[in-house]
């Protein structure tokens, strides 16, 4: 065997049975190549949840199909009795793959890093116990040092290394690294465990010890200069290096001071008047880095990595005043240009996937807020209605600046994304073709989130659903989660984002125009302040973004099309569907998770169904802009 894949796949290939029911406890088709590689063997693979939902799935899209179907479970749940006497039962146990290592400690190994722990496995001659386990795997694949770090420049050293690699730790993994370097009396006076579990609590700590440093060295004499930095930790040499670094890619600011004054490795960080060529650097080095990225994007994280890296260049341009943003626009084309034929070829297997470790797609939101609550926590979800991962990034400065700490990740929308199918999704926790009754409104979303939560364990008297915020002065008794008193979770939509691009006249510029009035309004740092000091973990989402268009021209069908959106149409036959399909400008959009009388045209990239040669802001097709949105948790 090649690959850990390969010991998995072997168990499909070859098999003649259309139905296959896998028992995989241990997670290990969690994994958007296998899925890929199984859909290349002919099987369509599906994740099962509940009984009911499964039939109106098999139901709606596999009774009346030729196909052979790979059912899964994650939990030990039973399998309806009819469809388990017709399948092939197979089991998935982790001991299969990974027969040297501990299986309690490889459960919690995020699935990204089986490859380079597999190889490993060969250089093992004996099976190992739990600690030996996870002591081999910290050193050898990990390569953390952790025996040998006993002060503070080695740990900022460590997780410099960490948090720039954005390499993300299992839990178990972390815990063990806190326990052992808390445990050292010349550590005792930081936050350890805040600093390795929260990349930006790390950044945040590290932009506080910088200020702190050049504001305490302003006073001081060259002699006493020397004194202070000959202790400190900053001043290490493998840290120093790589500060460098950290305030040209933006991840500290600089501080005001006198660059003279200081060392000559400290004045990188040091505030001095900004020039035309600075500026223009700055863009240019995120321009080439996310063009880098572009050539090596595989999977959905490289997706989401890749958004990461065009929200930060596009918030420079803006910034900038200056007129780069034509050259972010051709590089915004080309991306999509690659992205389209990803979601068309690879969103399917996406769907498939489970919602833990991290969610993936929108309607996995809930379930992972379910799986961490603790006991009788509260959680606060707030979803921004239209808020794109671009504009995402102008408003994460803004609270950034006003004190908070942000844990960001993305996440996929359903497609098509409009707010009565991705929305929707969010609040029932279901695909859409489970809501099929109500998917062109959002009528039913507060019944379906106390639904939800009801069905994993908190009552709906406890459970709070609320909409249309953001357009009013803020008034701390006009929120529900705050007002109830009996409200655990708050499930709240904050639309003032999508009302600013239906109504951009101006196009873009008003949307950031509006974006930037409302926030110094300070309606969304007051209200998730409020939710915080009443106990609330807060979470921040979008249901789907948006993007710039100009018209194709309308495309007159009459009572033939169900919807009509500026970038989709559409159909419940699919007979009409086809026609149109081959007589417009537009994208098939196969009906993934979607009911079977639901087909969907999509404008390409750029264009929209609206009159020739008019721009607008909108949404509802796939580009990167309007598919992937923010998933951040938001701390003090």
């Amino acid at each position: 065997m090649t690959s850990w894949r390969d010991v998995i796949l072997s168990k499909f290939k070859n098999q003649s049975d259309s139905m296959i029911f896998v028992k995989d406890l241990d997670s290990l088709l969690n994994d958007e190549i296998i899925l890929n590689e199984l859909s290349n063997l002919g099987y369509e693979v599906v994740r099962y949840e509940d009984s009911i939902l499964f039939y109106y799935l098999y139901e709606q899209q596999y009774r009346q199909k030729d196909v052979k179907l790979i059912i899964y479970v994650n939990e030990d749940i039973p399998f309806p009795y009819e469809f388990e006497q017709r399948s092939l039962i197979v089991s998935l146990r982790i001991q299969t793959v990974f027969s040297k290592f501990h299986p309690r400690i490889m459960r919690q190994i995020d699935r990204s890093d089986f490859d380079g722990i597999y190889n490993l496995q060969s250089n093992v001659n004996q099976v190992l116990n739990e600690k030996e386990t996870l002591e081999f795997l910290i050193k050898r694949y990990y390569k953390i040092p952790y025996d040998i770090i006993d002060n503070e420049a080695g740990l900022y050293h460590v997780l410099l290394h960490l948090h720039l690699n954005k390499q993300e730790l299992p839990e178990i993994v972390e815990e063990f690294l806190v326990r052992k370097w808390e445990s050292f009396f010349s550590l005792s006076h930081i936050p350890v465990r805040k600093l390795v579990m929260s990349t930006s609590f790390f950044f945040h700590h590290l932009q506080e010890k910088w200020t702190e440093l050049v504001n305490d060295l302003t006073e001081k004499t060259p002699i006493q200069i020397r004194e202070v930095l000959s202790n400190h930790p900053f001043e290490h040499p493998i840290v120093r290096r790589m500060l460098d670094d950290l305030f040209d890619d933006g991840y500290l600011n600089k501080v005001k001071g006198d660059p003279i004054k200081f060392p000559s490795w400290m004045r990188p960080g040091i505030e001095n008047e900004e020039t035309k060529v600075d500026i223009e650097e700055r863009i240019s080095n995120l321009h080439e880095q996310t063009m880098l990225s572009v050539y090596e994007v595989e999977n959905y994280k490289d997706w989401i990595d890749l958004i990461d890296k065009l929200s930060e260049y596009k918030n420079e341009v803006i910034k900038s005043n200056k007129n780069n943003i034509g050259k972010f626009n051709q590089l915004l084309t080309d991306v999509n240009c690659k992205f389209e034929n990803w979601m068309l070829e690879k969103y399917n297997a996406l769907t498939s996937l489970a919602p833990y470790p991290k969610p993936k797609i929108v309607h996995h939101i809930p379930h992972f807020l379910s799986k961490i609550r603790q006991g009788n926590d509260k959680i606060a979800l707030l979803v921004l209605d239209g808020m794109s991962y671009l504009q995402w990034r102008f408003i994460a400065e803004y609270m950034k600046n006003s004190g908070f700490i942000l844990n960001e990740t993305g996440i996929f929308a359903w497609v098509p994304t409009l707010t009565s199918v991705s929305r929707q999704a969010i609040f029932s926790g279901k695909m859409p073709l489970a809501f099929s009754q109500t998917i062109e409104t959002t009528n039913a979303e507060e019944r379906l989130w106390k639904k939800f939560w009801e069905e994993h364990g908190v009552l709906k008297q406890y459970v709070t659903y609320q909409k249309g915020l953001g357009s009013e002065t803020y008034e701390k008794s006009n929120i529900k989660g705050l007002t109830r008193n009996s409200t655990r979770i708050y499930g709240a939509v904050v639309d003032i984002i999508d009302q600013f691009t239906h109504n951009a006249v101006l196009g873009e510029k008003s949307v950031y125009s509006n974006l930037k009035i409302w926030l110094d309004s300070g309606y969304l740092v007051q209200l998730i302040t409020d939710l915080l000091n009443q106990q609330y973990d807060v979470y921040i989402t979008s249901d789907h973004g948006n993007t710039n268009a100009e018209g194709i021209g309308r495309v007159n069908e009459g009572v033939l099309v169900d919807q009509k959106g500026e970038r989709v149409r559409i159909y419940s036959e699919e007979t009409l569907y086809k026609h149109s399909a081959e007589q417009i400008p537009s994208l098939k959009w196969s009906n993934i998770g979607l009911p079977n009388n639901y087909h969907v045209l999509l404008s390409p990239y750029g264009k929209a169904f609206v009159t020739k040669g008019k721009k607008i802001v909108t949404h509802g097709g796939i580009s990167i802009e309007e598919v992937i949105v923010p998933f951040v948790k938001v701390e003090r």
